[in-house]
């Protein structure tokens, strides 16, 4: 179960923080499925991305919907919309601007689901997002980045992070077959996904609210593509319709679920124990979907076996260590 406890501190400038407690354990399995949604996203929004036959459109689609979805509870709970209300009068005041920007990351991150995943296909594109939220999610925890706590990286956690980079490797077939360049861009969203979590994680305990941390996560990524949208390819054409299959839809849905965990869970378990956790199950879920129904030729041996038994255990190492 989950408890939320507020405190009100009585000090000339009164402040309220929230401290989230739920079993580790808890957390630790609310992390993997996180991650398996990331994976279904990551597919989803690709197959929407060759529907439209726009990469970015799709992106936009996508965001656009997570954001009005996760902006429907503010028409149903007063206190949420008090609190929004305040968070955005606090802005640039007492809740700096760079807490609001976790979002960007975000949105460059569903933009590569749909310029790059299709060309790449799952199981490498998450090999790539993985790598790079490992990388950041280092960084974070060893210097305390972000007002996040301090966490000393252990041999064991620090092992365990290198085998299940390591089963990463193996799982993808990288180094046994020729890989686009392409790969660099989703290394990119991933690292600053890393970053994404941290700083929503920050925003959530500073507005008192994982809704509100989630909901302006949401309008500053659909902003950013909007913008990218408009430069690049200007008002989208939608004279020949859109797809009528309503499952290409449900990437900001999914988008809207993984966000809301990541951010309720990331201050208790640590930046790295979640990029860890989420590298579990996004490697699992991507082998899974590209085996069923692959969105590009795969190839998969007992090389891509072992890699997932390795990042099983590898993962094991650094959630289960404090």
């Amino acid at each position: 179960m989950v408890n939320c406890r507020l405190f009100r501190i009585n000090e000339p400038k009164a402040r309220i923080t929230v401290q989230l407690t739920m079993p580790r354990p808890l957390a630790i399995s609310l992390s993997v499925i996180a991650g398996a949604l990331i994976a279904v996203q990551s597919r989803v929004n690709g197959e929407l991305a060759i529907a439209l036959q726009d990469g970015l459109f799709a992106a936009l689609l996508s965001f656009g919907i997570g954001t009005a979805l996760v902006a429907l509870p503010f028409f149903v709970s007063r206190s949420e919309r008090i609190k929004l209300l305040v968070s955005t009068k606090a802005l640039g005041r007492q809740l700096p601007i760079w807490m609001t920007l976790g979002g960007f990351f975000g949105g460059f991150f569903v933009m590569m689901q749909g310029l790059v995943a299709p060309e790449i296909g799952v199981t490498l594109f998450t090999l790539a997002i993985v790598s790079g939220q490992a990388a950041a999610a280092l960084m974070v925890d060893s210097f305390g980045m972000l007002g996040l706590a301090k966490r000393k990286l252990s041999m064991a956690r620090l092992a365990g992070a290198g085998i299940a980079i390591i089963g990463l490797v193996l799982s993808s077939g990288l180094g046994l077959q020729e890989v686009s360049g392409l790969i660099v861009l989703p290394f990119l969203a991933g690292f600053g996904s890393g970053f994404q979590q941290a700083i929503n994680g920050r925003l959530a305990t500073k507005t008192d609210s994982v809704l509100i941390s989630t909901f302006l996560n949401f309008v500053t990524g659909t902003a950013l593509i909007a913008v990218v949208v408009l430069a690049f390819e200007g008002v989208p054409d939608l004279s020949s319709g859109l797809p009528t299959n309503p499952v290409l839809y449900l990437g900001g849905l999914v988008g809207g679920i993984f966000i809301f965990i990541q951010v309720m869970v990331v201050r208790q378990i640590g930046v790295l124990a979640l990029g860890l956790s989420l590298l579990l199950g996004q490697v699992v879920a991507s082998l899974v979907l590209d085996l069923i129904a692959p969105i590009t030729e795969s190839n998969f041996g007992l090389l891509t076996y072992l890699g997932v038994v390795l990042v099983v255990f590898g993962a094991s190492m650094v959630v289960v260590k404090r």
